[in-house]
């Protein structure tokens, strides 16, 4: 069988590009605490610990290529194959995904609509339309009260009419607010919160309408993250 012709300038880039990103990834993976010491082992060991995480796959089957191309290599530079181009773009954007997240403050970060809790109905209406808004929170001062959505505004009214009540847009919002649920409508996360976590939550809690981005539980958020805004995805 005549000898496998030799890799070209352009293969060869490609093949140290590939090995770089994988190198990369390794040192980054064993850098972590209680990792395990193989690559293989501590790509299933981060997947369990980050169950949103969509990369694992990938990178066994990369495991495999890294492995024939370093231990293969009969002669320097003389490569058993080369990694398509496509394989390569791959694995560098598995690289810049894990080593660089997007978090919720980069992408969600923005001027978040407040209002207390005896501000009334028709200033809530008023400010969902003229805002394009469908949900905002609730402080009294600094004390989080809740977050108050269309749904909920919906349900209080249809309840209202039920009860073939009396209806006032005067009505105050913490009579609107909904009571304690067993059902996780909003949650708190910090800035520094991964994309992918976030949409991993709504994937998880179909209940789930809001993440509120502060850096701590029931502080004023500095953004919000609804289910519109990862639809989609993918990291």
């Amino acid at each position: 069988m005549p000898d496998r012709p030799p890799v070209s300038r352009e293969e060869h880039a490609r093949i140290e590009r590939f090995i770089a990103a994988f190198n990369t990834l390794d040192n980054w993976l064993q850098s972590q605490p209680d990792a395990p010491p193989t690559f293989r082992s501590s790509v299933d060991w981060w997947a369990r610990r980050h169950p949103y995480w969509h990369d694992a796959e990938s990178l066994r089957l990369f495991t495999s290529l890294r492995n024939f191309l370093v231990h293969e290599t009969v002669r320097p530079f003389d490569y058993p194959c080369v990694p398509s181009e496509s394989a390569v773009l791959e694995i560098e954007a598995i690289r810049d995904r894990l080593l660089h997240p997007a978090s919720i403050g980069q992408q969600f970060g923005r001027e978040v609509v407040i209002l207390h809790p005896n501000d009334t109905l028709e200033t809530a209406l008023n400010t969902m339309r003229k805002r394009d808004i469908a949900r905002f929170p609730i402080f009294d001062g600094n004390r989080f009260e809740g977050v108050l959505s269309e749904r909920d505004i919906a349900r209080f009214l249809s309840s209202v009419v039920a009860r073939d009540e009396q209806f006032t847009p005067q009505t105050p919002i913490h009579q609107v607010l909904p009571r304690q649920s067993k059902r996780q409508t909003f949650r708190f996360a910090t800035p520094e919160t991964s994309v992918a976590q976030a949409a991993f939550w709504f994937g998880e809690n179909t209940f789930l309408e809001a993440i509120l981005i502060a850096p701590r539980i029931g502080d004023r958020p500095t953004g919000i993250v609804t289910r519109g805004d990862v639809a989609g995805w993918r990291e």
